[in-house]
This record gives structure tokens, C-alpha cells and sequence, in this order.
């Protein structure tokens, strides 16, 4: 063993991953100095003005090119002139003078935004606007009898925001919140035009925001950690050699714990709470684990001391030896409180991930997965690897100690965790905890197994995968036992859902309220709306001024606008159009003309009302909304979905569930296609309010709210899939994990060595077997697994097609039915501009409404008359102009039919374009479909193929493990054999030869061995005779 030098030596020679960090942390500084975009105005300046910039000069360059003059000129457009307009990062609008004065719109290449007719009039070439969804830099040209209008986005200002609605800038996302924009004089940074003249400014907002780091020095700062890590776990390592492995743990724990502690204090290495994943209302469980961020890391940690720590136990062969029986039994019951609340408090953890958390762990349906569930597995994973390493090390440790009595240690330990858990009566989970204490015996019996023993510089191993599994099923058992009691809370909470919306007394309430919030009342007191103090005053009276049956029931919420829609002293930020966007698009009548309800989600629904004051004199004075949520779900928050109407918020629309309400005990409602009785007028029930009836392949939880109603909730039992998908999930997360915590491992053992580091990927050749069946398994499921989803892809869109397709035709046929098709008094047929508004929009409603598609009907020059969904078109998120490319292909080319994706914010379709035609064959309008859901279902459908071909995948593997084990037990056995016959070769008596029958590879070796040894046996018998013919020569003489 060489000696381990002196510390300045130690320094020299690993000194520069303190120096490589420090680099780490300069260059973040930097980073973050100059290039986060919440530090530096100056690069979102830079952004936005050479987007500007960019998109002028281009658009001059437009209005100058003489073949799209002639092809404008001719309204003749080339398929390539279409993808080139369209594809522009500008909006361009050719307008043309019809002789009277007025400019009709005859090209267009985009449905985001239509400019307002002030536009067409303004004096100069450039200028500034803000429209309905954002702020434009308008360029305009002329030449002709053509007028051109460019709009350049620079921020969106959507009147909602979503998951796919986002103000943001256009050149530069994510920075809307620091950043702001102002036309005018004024400070902030000033962006001018290609012409010279001032556009606008860009500034930071008055309000400070929590500063964020750049994603690129968040790297950094993680990088400097690691290697500043690096250097303590190498300084444990110098300290053991020279100062022993007490000084050793006590320097590396104590200093890892120190910095870990501060960090809970101080933003070190950065301010975590800047992050998502340190929010506690993903995950919290008290101020240790606070959020799943600090979970993770700490689990992090943990396998990192368990690893130092059997590292070192195994380097310095560290046992304990003590004859004293005393001593044995005070260390086995010390070994038995550890072994127990360790286990205990791992399995808290793990339950808790599921329980009191939102993190999904719902494996049946993959794109409901998320970041969050990937590090929830991260975790699990380190917690199983961490707790594994540390039993290993107590049962080496102390095997001297229990070797002749592991019965008595288990005994000892069955009596620690049954004393524990007597302290925790009350609180015990059913019989979990007794069976967490069984698994835990059982876990030790077989870690104390020898052949069961994990050897350190084996990654690929039966052992490995044996203890892998063990693992996998465990957690795997344990999740699903917790998902199981939160479902039924779920479910419970469902019924209780249902049963308040079919409860008539919540509407009766409700109208009793209403009866104070009258509009002729409001009007008359609308002054007190319009100061902070009496606002806050008036609302509070009017909520409190409802009986206590009322109040105790329900949390309501007033706003009020005034007749600009702007806010009156509302104690939310929500504002006017969010609100009407809930009532117009996900709202559903409630019984009466003014009360409607919404969902916010399966568990959660609220009531809404609007009332529209006005003057005697008939004057708007402004308006006034009362959201009512039942006080369980107060919490909810005011989400608009625009474009599903909010299906998928309502359980009506689950197909997860099906459920029924009986009323004196007959079936007045149900949904999906449950097979429910029509009446249980002869059905005995338990006398608890909520129970669960099991059946073949369903549970049904019935739910008994009195007044002679039961709801009943009935859920697919998919129990065994779940229990295989989310093992197979766990077992891919382990080996993954595994694998990098090994070449880690070995990074760090052989301190940056790389020649010692090669040395551990000499794999032996069982070794090298298992790994080629791991990497043939892996390569076959990403090239099976990418083919398939491109495969569904491909069908999912024909297959769409083909019913968009179906259903257009169906649907022009009735509006060719339907009022829409007026005749004047010669019996001819009006264009469709010319026919009643409403009469349209009534027949679009109803046909939307049988078929349960939106529908849009657009007039021959590619304006919008009539949608079933209005709101977005009215507040500008999309254009009332007809998509370009869709018109270009239907008004042009004359096309019948024409599908394509479109994209509105983030939000992809499938969308779906016929002209409608007469008897006669001539067109009167354009029928659009856009399919919402598409990628929804498309998600859906994927998502069933990746949980079967996982399944597969591991279950392969497994297979495969399994039948590897047998092949290279038997290679590597006849290997041994001739290893054991070559050690046991000797000159002085006869050789004996392997008896080997089959005439394969392994038998020519054995061949060729079996002629080596006879050839050394004639050689021996040889020298045997030369010496005693030698010795006879010797006594001659």
C-alpha cells in the first residue's frame, strides 16, 4: 500500500476541481449578469429590435418584387408564393381599391390577428398599435390600386391566459413578467423603426420580481456543487488514510450536514425557491422535506453516505467483535431501533409521495406524467438504493456479533417494531404497518444470506436484478395499497359532487340569494362600487345579509366592473374577460334564466351569475358577477378553457368512471355504459353513508346523502395492470439509476483516474452476457417503441380524416336542409351574407350540438358569418378571416375537401375545410371543423401502447435474465471445470482428461486441452525414464 503523502501533495494533485468550480460559479455570475433576460434589458432590446428590424426589411423587399405584383395583379398565386407568405414571421394583409373608395382584403396569410380599418388610413410607413391579442409594429406600402399592411407582433395580450395562451414577447419568450412595453415618450429602452421614427419603449415593470437565474448558470451552479462535492468525498478519503475512518465519517458527514443545513438558510448555491419543484404545494411534508426539490436532494445525499460509508466499512474491513454477551445484545437492540425506524420512515415517505402530494402517479396513462413523477421515481429509487446499502453495512458490521443467534436479532427486532408501533395506536394505518414490520424481517433473512450478497464492482448481476425486484414489488405493493385509500376519497368526494349539483335545495338556496343580487337593486346602489372602502363594505353586506343556511354551505365571491369592463376594487385579479369567457364557453344552465354552473375539475364546480346594470334611463353603468362555491372546493381557481368548453373538467364527460343517481330508489340519471339496475327498491344496503360493493371487474362505492337519493360511483378494476405497469416503471427507473450511481461509484473510487476507472469495465463474461441481453432488451424497445408511435400517428390522423371527412359531409347536408338556405320570392337562393344572422347561428348551434363538434361557416370571400363557438373570434384570439392556406385551396384550386393542422397559441388541431354547394354546383359559403381534442385522444392512445409495450419490455427482460442465468451458469461452469482440472496439473502422477460429449466451441477447447495434457503426460513419462536411465548411468560408473 503506498503511502498517502502529505496534504500540499494530496492538494496539488486534486486541488483543481476547487478551482474548476470556482470557474463554475465566475462564469454563472457572468451569465447571469449579462445574458439572463431578467437582469438585462438590454438583450431583450436586442431581440426585439432585430426582429423588428428583420420583418420591415423584408417586407420592403415584398411590396417592390415584381413577380408577386403580377401574381396579385392576375389573383393567380403559386403553391410555393402561398408556403413563402405563410411562412413569414410577419402578418401581411394586400388590400384592393374596388373604384368607390373602398379597400377590400384580397390576400392574407394568417387567422392570429385582422387589423382594425383606422389602420388602413394612418399617414407614414411605420407605427405602433395595440389590437385585440397584442401589441404590432405596422409597416404599410402602396402600389397601384394595392394597399399593403404589415403587423409585426412584438407581445401578445390574449384577454385570457392558459396552458396555451400566453402573453408573452414574440422574440423572446418568458420574460413578460419582468418586462413591459409603453408607446410614447417616457423611459425604458427605445425601439425605432428601419425608417428612423420611434415605435415604443421597452421597460422593466414598477413591481420588483422574484430574480431568477439563467437556465445556463443554474448549471453552473449545480456543476460547481458537484465538483466542490467531489473534493470533500476525495479529502475523506486522504483524511482516512492518514487519520483512520473515524476522523474520515465525522469530517465528510459533518461537513456535507453543515452545508446542507445552511442551504435551508441561506441561497446556497443558488435560491431554490425560485424553482417549481421547491414549491410545497406539489409536495410538503414538514420543514426537512418541505418541498419534493429539498426531498430530492436530500435523497441524493443519502445514497451518497451510504455509499461512502459501505465503501469504506468494505475497504477497511470494519466489523465489530465483542465476547461480553451484554455488549452483543445492547448493540443488536441499538442495530434493531435503527433497522426499524429507518424502515418506518422510509415507508412514511413513500406514502406520502401519494398521499400528500400532486404528483401523478397514474402509470395507465403516460402524458399525465410529468417532471414531477420522474423525480418522484428518482426518489423512491434513492431512498430503496440508500436503505439497501445502509442494512448491508449494519449486518456486516455487526455479523461477528448475531452470527451464531440471527433468530434472537430478529426476535429483537420484531419486539422493537411492535413496541414502536404500540406508540403510534390511533394512528396506524390498518394492517400496513404490521406488514411493513414482516417485510422487514423477511429483508433481513435474506440480506444476511451470503449468496445474496451485492458485491460492489458487479453491476450487471442475478443478485442485482434479484434485489432490483425485491425492491420494484415492494414499493410497487405500497403505492398501490395508498392509491387505492386516495381514489376512494377521491370517489367519495366525487359522489358528494353529484350529489350537490342533483341536490334541488342548492338551487333553491342559490335563488334565495339571487333575490338580494337583483339587477335593478345593484343599479340603484351602483355608487358604492365605485370607492375602495364602500365597494368592500356593500359586497360584504350583501354576502353576509343571506341566512346562515346559505352562508354555512357556500364561499361567494362578487366582482364588479364598470361599463368599460375594468375592475372596481375586486379583491382578485381576475379579470372581466376571464369570467365572461367561463360563462360563455364552459357554463351550463342550473335551473334558473340567470344561474349557471361550471366545473372546475372532476371534485370541484362552481356556481356563476352575471348581471348587466343599467340606468332608469337604459344607460350601462357596468356589471357585476357572483361566483358560489361550495365551501370544500373554495379553493378552486378561475380557469377559462375556451376551446373544449371544459369537458374535460367535468365528470359527466369521464370516461373513467361511470355513475348513477337513484331517487326513492329509482334510476333518475347515469353516464358511460355501466351496466346500473333501473331500481334497487329490493337491495339491502349497510347503514354507513358511504360503502364499497366489489364486483367481477368493477367497484362500486354507493354514496347516501339522504332525502331518499344514492349515488353511485362505479370505476374499472385495474388493479393487476396498474400493480404490472407501475412495477415495470420502478424496475426501469432502478436499473437506470443503478447504472449511473455505479459508474459514479467508480468514478470516485478511482479518484479521476482513468486507467483505474477502465479497469472496472473489464466485465467478466457472465458479465457480458447479461449486458448484451440489457442492451438488446433496450434497443428493442426504442426502435419498436418509435415505430409504433409513428405508426399510430399516421393512423390516428387518417382515421381522423376519414371522420372529419364523414362528418362535414353529414353536416353540409343539413345546412343545405336547414333555414340557412333561404329563397327570396322567385324562388332563387340568397348568398349566405344575405341571410338573417341569427337564422344561421341558430342552425350552426343546433347541428354543433347533435353532433358535439364546433362549426364555423365562412363566406365566399373567406369571412367568418356564424360559429358555435364565438368567443374566440369575438375577443381576437383568432382571426374571422378564413385560414390562407385552407382558402387558397378551396377558393383557388377548387378543392372539395381540405384537411390540415393548425396551431392556435400552443394549442394544436386537426382542422377540416368543404365548400357548400347548391343543387345547382355552386358554392355559397366555406364549412370549417376544427377537432380540439384531437391531440387529447391522439395522447390517450399512445399513452395505452407505451403501458403494454413497457409491460412487455420488462417482462421480456426478466425472461431473458432468467434464461441468461442458466446459459452462463453453464459456460462459466465447464470454464471452472477446466480452470480447476489446469490448476490441479502436476508432472509427478498422471493428468486426468474432461470428458466432454458435445462437438461445440467450448468442446474443441476441451479437445485441445485434452491433447495438451496427453502430450504432458508422454513428456513426464519421458523425463521419468531419462532420469532413471541417468541414475542407472550414475551407478554404473
Amino acid at each position: 500500500m503506498s503511502k498517502p503523502g502529505t496534504f500540499r501533495e494530496f492538494f496539488k494533485k486534486y486541488g483543481y476541481l476547487l478551482i474548476l468550480s470556482a470557474w463554475c460559479v465566475t462564469v454563472a455570475i457572468i451569465v447571469d449578469r449579462y445574458w439572463a433576460p431578467e437582469s438585462s434589458i438590454s438583450l431583450v432590446e436586442k431581440n426585439v429590435s432585430k426582429a423588428v428590424k428583420l420583418a420591415e426589411q423584408d417586407f420592403a423587399g415584398l411590396v417592390k418584387d415584381t413577380l408577386f405584383l403580377k401574381q396579385l395583379a392576375a389573383k393567380s398565386y403559386h403553391p410555393k408564393f402561398i408556403d413563402e407568405i405563410t411562412s413569414k414571421k410577419y402578418f401581411l394583409f394586400v388590400y384592393e381599391n374596388d373604384g368607390s373608395g373602398d379597400r377590400n382584403l384580397v390576400l392574407w396569410n394568417t387567422q392570429k390577428v385582422l387589423p382594425t380599418s383606422s389602420l388602413l388610413y394612418l399617414k407614414g410607413r411605420s407605427g405602433f398599435t395595440l389590437l385585440q391579442n397584442g401589441y404590432y409594429v405596422w409597416n404599410s406600402a402602396e402600389a397601384g390600386r394595392f394597399k399593403f399592411l404589415a403587423l409585426i407582433p412584438v407581445k401578445w395580450n390574449y384577454f385570457v391566459t392558459n396552458d396555451y395562451l400566453r402573453n408573452d414577447f414574440a422574440a423572446r419568450e418568458n420574460t413578460q413578467d419582468v418586462f413591459q412595453i409603453r408607446g410614447g415618450k417616457g423611459e425604458g429602452r427605445v425601439i425605432a423603426s428601419i425608417y428612423g421614427n420611434e415605435l415604443f419603449r421597452i421597460e422593466k415593470k414598477a413591481e420588483q420580481t422574484e430574480i431568477k437565474n439563467n437556465s445556463v448558470s443554474v448549471l453552473l451552479y449545480i456543476l460547481a456543487t458537484v465538483l466542490f462535492l467531489f473534493f470533500i468525498q476525495l479529502s475523506a478519503l486522504y483524511i482516512s488514510s492518514v487519520a483512520g475512518v473515524g476522523w474520515s465519517f465525522a469530517f465528510f458527514f459533518g461537513t456535507v450536514i453543515i452545508l446542507r443545513t445552511a442551504s435551508y438558510l441561506i441561497p446556497l448555491p443558488l435560491n431554490f425557491r425560485q424553482f417549481e419543484l421547491f414549491d410545497p404545494s406539489i409536495y410538503g411534508s414538514g420543514r426537512v422535506l418541505s418541498s419534493l426539490g429539498n426531498l430530492l436532494i436530500n435523497s441524493l445525499i443519502f445514497v451518497w453516505f451510504s455509499l461512502f460509508m459501505r465503501g469504506r466499512v468494505k475497504a477497511e474491513h470494519i466489523v465489530f467483535h465483542s465476547r461480553k454477551p451484554w455488549t452483543k445484545w445492547t448493540l443488536m437492540f441499538v442495530a434493531s431501533i435503527v433497522f426499524v425506524l429507518a424502515t418506518y420512515a422510509g415507508s412514511n415517505i413513500v406514502r406520502s409521495l401519494v398521499a400528500d402530494s400532486q404528483i401523478s402517479f397514474d402509470v395507465l396513462n403516460f402524458f399525465t406524467l410529468n417532471i414531477y413523477s420522474l423525480i418522484g421515481f428518482i426518489v423512491l429509487c434513492c431512498i430503496a438504493i440508500g436503505y439497501f446499502f445502509i442494512s448491508q453495512v449494519i449486518l456486516d458490521v455487526l455479523r461477528p456479533v448475531y452470527r451464531s443467534n440471527f433468530l434472537y436479532f430478529l426476535l429483537c427486532i420484531a419486539f422493537t417494531g411492535l413496541l414502536y408501533l404500540s406508540t403510534r395506536i390511533g394512528s396506524l394505518s390498518g394492517g400496513v404497518d404490521i406488514l411493513i414490520l414482516l417485510w422487514l424481517l423477511f429483508f433481513l433473512f435474506l440480506l444476511n444470506n451470503n449468496y445474496l450478497n451485492l458485491l460492489v464492482s458487479q453491476i450487471i448481476s442475478s443478485r442485482l436484478v434479484f434485489w432490483l425486484f425485491l425492491f420494484s414489488i415492494s414499493i410497487t405493493a405500497l403505492i398501490m395499497m395508498e392509491n387505492r385509500e386516495k381514489e376512494l376519497r377521491n370517489r367519495e368526494h366525487y359522489a358528494e359532487i353529484l350529489a350537490a349539483k342533483a341536490d334541488p335545495s342548492s338551487e333553491t338556496l342559490l335563488n334565495t340569494m339571487l333575490t338580494d343580487f337583483r339587477a335593478d337593486y345593484l343599479a340603484d346602489n351602483f355608487s358604492r362600487f365605485l370607492s375602495l372602502n364602500s365597494n368592500h363594505a356593500f359586497k360584504d353586506s350583501l354576502v353576509e345579509g343571506n341566512f346562515s343556511g346559505y352562508t354555512d354551505r357556500y364561499e361567494t365571491q362578487i366582482f364588479s366592473f364598470d361599463a368599460q369592463e375594468r375592475p372596481l376594487f375586486n379583491r382578485d385579479s381576475i379579470g372581466y374577460n376571464e369570467l365572461n369567457a367561463i360563462l360563455n364557453t364552459q357554463a351550463k344552465p342550473a335551473g334558473n334564466p340567470d344561474l349557471f354552473y361550471y366545473d372546475v375539475s372532476f371534485d370541484k364546480f362552481s356556481y356563476i351569475s352575471k348581471k348587466i346594470l343599467r340606468s332608469h334611463q337604459g344607460d350601462l353603468l357596468g356589471y357585476v358577477f357572483i361566483v358560489a362555491s361550495l365551501r370544500k372546493v373554495q379553493d378552486a381557481t378561475l380557469y377559462p378553457e375556451l376551446f373544449n368548453r371544459g369537458r374535460g373538467n367535468a365528470i359527466e364527460n369521464s370516461s373513467l368512471y361511470s355513475f348513477a343517481i337513484y331517487k326513492n330508489n329509482k334510476l333518475v340519471s347515469s353516464h358511460n355504459d355501466y351496466a346500473f339496475a333501473t331500481s334497487i327498491a329490493g337491495f339491502t344496503f349497510p347503514p354507513q353513508q358511504v360503502f364499497e360493493i366489489e364486483k367481477a371487474n368493477h367497484t362500486e362505492l354507493w354514496y347516501n346523502p339522504g332525502g331518499g337519493r344514492m349515488v353511485v360511483i362505479a370505476k374499472e378494476n385495474s388493479l393487476s395492470i396498474e400493480s404490472i405497469t407501475l412495477f415495470s416503471y420502478l424496475f426501469c427507473a432502478f436499473l437506470l439509476l443503478t447504472f449511473i450511481i455505479w459508474m459514479l461509484n467508480i468514478l470516485l473510487n478511482s479518484k479521476f483516474n482513468l486507467s483505474k476507472a477502465k479497469q472496472s469495465w473489464q466485465l467478466s463474461i457472465r458479465n457480458q452476457i447479461h449486458g448484451t441481453i440489457i442492451f438488446i432488451c433496450v434497443v428493442s424497445f426504442l426502435v419498436i417503441g418509435i415505430a409504433t408511435i409513428l405508426f399510430f400517428i399516421n393512423r390516428y390522423e387518417n382515421t381522423n380524416r376519414e371522420r372529419l371527412s364523414k362528418s362535414i359531409r353529414i353536416m353540409e347536408n343539413e345546412l343545405k336542409s336547414a333555414a340557412v338556405l333561404s329563397r327570396d320570392s322567385s324562388a332563387n337562393r340568397l348568398p349566405v351574407n344575405q341571410v338573417d344572422k341569427n337564422t344561421i347561428a341558430l342552425s350552426i348551434k343546433r347541428i354543433s350540438e347533435i353532433h358535439g363538434m364546433d362549426v364555423n361557416l365562412y363566406d365566399l370571400e373567406g369571412r367568418l358569418l356564424v360559429s358555435s363557438l364565438p368567443l374566440p373570434y369575438i375577443k381576437g384570439i383568432v382571426s374571422t378571416m378564413m385560414n390562407p392556406v385552407a382558402f387558397y385551396h378551396l377558393h383557388q384550386n377548387q378543392e372539395v375537401q381540405y384537411f390540415q393542422n393548425e396551431q392556435i397559441g400552443k394549442l394544436r388541431y386537426i382542422s377540416s375545410y368543404k365548400p357548400v354547394i347548391d343543387e345547382n354546383g355552386d358554392k355559397y359559403a366555406y364549412l370549417n371543423i376544427p377537432y380540439f381534442t384531437s391531440q387529447e385522444n391522439l395522447k390517450e392512445e399512445i399513452s395505452n401502447f407505451l403501458v403494454t409495450i413497457i409491460n412487455l419490455n420488462v417482462f421480456i427482460f426478466l425472461i431473458a435474465g432468467v434464461i441468461a442465468l442458466f446459459i452462463t451458469n453453464r459456460i462459466t461452469r465447464t470454464f471452472s471445470l477446466i480452470g480447476e482440472k489446469m490448476k490441479k496439473i502436476n508432472l509427478e502422477r498422471r493428468n486426468e482428461a474432461i470428458t466432454w460429449t458435445r462437438s461445440d466451441e467450448i468442446g474443441q477447447l476441451v479437445t485441445e486441452y485434452n491433447k495438451m495434457v496427453e502430450k504432458l503426460d508422454e513428456s513426464a513419462r519421458a523425463l521419468a525414464k531419462t532420469e532413471r536411465e541417468g541414475a542407472w548411468r550414475e551407478m554404473a560408473k
